[in-house]
């Protein structure tokens, strides 16, 4: 997942299972992987494909995010990132992205189709899916939660910013987190007793395309790296995935519409701006300390 990974574990199974299972996840969703199955899912476009029941919940995730957030938050534009520049991965050049030539730059979400009966997913021609943060966000709330499940008392998973918590802290207490800024200094501490916490930010996975600077947040009406102010955007949710889809918010619409989402669906957020501008939503307070 091109990320450090970090996992704490209250009793139950030895952290080191946490990293393991993430692999596995990894193997099964990154869009670098050739062999993976949202790969296989892409190639496939416009076919009925099987995929495990962690994959069907991930694309699932997208679409409900997709909902949620009236498309700020876009999954389907694979094509497009891939056309600004950010086709191969961060760690290895040589692992990168195949698509079908008729992948479009922005696909349909709308059509795609999840069959759980039948463990399928069906995506339209011209559509590619891209996991993403989001797919860090589900990754860290399946493996915290299955620590729980294995007999932990406690575990927390963070993958590259986004971090689940479940069940209590080896103090038996709830959980306090740091969130660092962008040169990774701490620079507020949070406390909640579960759910999940994201951050994202343009000042990571940059990379130049000609002469143009681009980063991977990308805006789904003019498909190419937002033109934002926003640098930075934390969000409190119930679940590392549902934080991760709602960090795109801020970077692809208006900053007062963004913080207007925030507070109608009940979120914690905290935003910051080029100029060191720092906006939160009311119920940001409920959780610092």
């Amino acid at each position: 997942m091109s990320c450090e990974i970090s996992a704490i574990v209250a009793g139950g199974p030895d952290a080191a299972a946490c990293i393991d299972r993430i692999r596995e996840l990894e193997a099964r969703w990154s869009r670098f992987i050739e062999t993976s199955e949202v790969s296989e899912i892409n190639r496939r476009a416009g076919h009925v494909t099987s995929a495990s029941r962690e994959t069907i919940r991930l694309v699932e995730a997208m679409i409900d995010g997709w909902r949620a957030t009236d498309g700020a938050f876009d999954p389907t534009l694979l094509g497009a990132i891939v056309a600004l520049g950010y086709g191969a991965s961060r760690d290895d050049s040589d692992s990168v992205t195949w698509l079908p030539p008729s992948t479009a730059p922005r696909g349909a979400p709308d059509d795609v189709v999840i069959d759980h009966h039948g463990s399928t997913v069906t995506l339209p021609v011209g559509t590619g899916i891209d996991p993403g943060g989001i797919g860090k966000g589900l990754a860290a709330d399946l493996v915290a939660h299955e620590m729980l499940e294995a007999g932990a008392t406690g575990a927390l998973v963070e993958i590259g910013g986004d971090m689940s918590a479940a069940g209590d802290s080896p103090a038996g207490e709830a959980w306090t987190v740091a969130v660092r800024d962008h040169g990774g200094s701490p620079r507020r501490r949070l406390v909640l007793s579960a759910g999940g916490v994201a951050t994202s930010t343009t000042t990571r996975r940059r990379w130049n395309n000609g002469t143009a600077g681009r980063h991977h947040l990308v805006d789904p009406i003019t498909l190419d790296s937002a033109a934002t102010s926003v640098v930075t955007c934390t969000v409190v949710a119930g679940t590392a995935a549902w934080a991760e889809i709602f960090t795109k918010v801020a970077f692809v619409v208006d900053l007062g519409q963004a913080m207007s989402t925030f507070e109608e669906h009940g979120l914690a957020a905290l935003v910051t701006c080029d100029d060191g501008t720092e906006v939160a939503t009311g119920c940001w307070k409920d959780f610092e300390r």
